[in-house]
């Protein structure tokens, strides 16, 4: 995809009937899985038509839709795990889980075979028909984060530890995390871990050597953690703040270097994302406003800013990177058209 000139052209908008807080875009690109802060869950299709497919009530907490596949898995305040196919309207969904703590974390394997999540202390695995296929019961804390590495491992992150759990013979390894996680991203090329926390820093664990770093300064809890495609910038921000900060991870990497500094925004920055095949890096903010980035040596200014009508709350890159969604607190659903000159 052309970059240079890169901007977001206005589609269409849709409304759901409460506060977005989780989005999963389907593998087709064609619609969109929104989660309620009041329960709802609603598919949205890129023009604008939406329907809702069932409900977490109190709130949903994640989705997660399967890879090449046609599953959409959820999880909730209700302690559930459910898998739903929003293709086949009326059939009633797939639990899979029902806990008395809410389930941490919802992800799938890259192949879409197997999803993951976190139950207190123990970490399941389901097949694509929701049957249990393996448990991992030896962490020591409750993880709060889980990603695949590949297909053979798993991250997850609690409270000052950070696990690797091995599906070939079901070993769990605990690694130091200092503090509490607010995020775990897992760079695209699976050589690096990177924690927000709460202490307003960010934890690099190089996987291969162990090797760990900590990068300070932030003025708030680093909630916002964000991969480019090829593995070169980590995106990050913090509450309250109204700049982007990019570490560079060529070359030998981001220690002892200065960060990149993207300034757009007047107000805090809720959602920062990055293309999975390009890359352009969006964010959006409580001012209104969606900005679009090239982040790279002398890319400082945004490519495309576009003012909404109320506060944004989160964004996401469809899979071929051509569709921007916005979700804003209202439940207005903004689809942008990425484009080029």
């Amino acid at each position: 995809m052309t970059t240079r000139g890169a901007r977001l052209d206005a589609g269409s908008t849709a409304i759901i009937e409460d506060f977005p807080v989780a989005l999963a875009w389907a593998p087709d690109g064609a619609s969109l899985a929104i989660g309620g802060g009041e329960g709802g869950i609603y598919v949205a299709s890129i023009d604008g038509i939406v329907r809702q497919i069932g409900e977490h009530a109190p709130g949903v907490l994640e989705l997660a839709w399967q890879p090449k596949g046609a599953v959409l898995a959820s999880s909730g305040q209700d302690g559930a795990v459910r898998m739903w196919n929003p293709a086949q309207q009326g059939q009633e969904p797939r639990l899979v889980v029902q806990s008395p703590r809410w389930p941490a974390g919802l992800a799938w394997r890259s192949d879409g075979n197997q999803l993951a999540t976190a139950c207190g202390k123990d970490l399941l695995l389901f097949d694509a028909e929701g049957r249990p296929a393996a448990k991992f019961a030896g962490h020591k804390i409750a993880p709060s984060h889980v990603v695949w590495r590949g297909r053979d491992a798993l991250l997850a992150a609690g409270n000052g530890a950070l696990f690797v759990d091995r599906i070939a013979d079901g070993s769990i390894e605990q690694l130091g995390l200092e503090g509490t996680p607010l995020t775990l991203a897992l760079s695209p090329d699976l050589k690096v871990a990177a924690n927000g926390l709460a202490d307003g820093t960010v934890n690099f664990r190089y996987l291969n050597t162990r090797k760990r770093s900590r990068m300070s300064g932030y003025a708030g809890k680093v909630d916002q953690t964000v991969w480019s495609a090829n593995s070169r910038w980590l995106a990050t921000a913090s509450t309250g703040a109204t700049s982007i900060v990019v570490w560079d991870f060529s070359g030998k990497g981001p220690e002892g270097s200065e960060p990149l500094q993207l300034e757009a925004h007047e107000e805090r920055i809720e959602r920062l994302a990055f293309q999975l095949n390009g890359p352009l890096l969006v964010s959006a903010g409580r001012d209104w406003r969606v900005a679009l980035w090239r982040p790279g040596p002398g890319q400082r200014a945004a490519l495309d800013i576009q003012l909404l009508d109320g506060p944004a709350s989160l964004a996401a890159f469809s899979p071929n990177g051509r569709t921007l969604a916005v979700a804003q607190t209202s439940g207005k659903l903004r689809f942008f058209a990425v484009t080029g000159p």
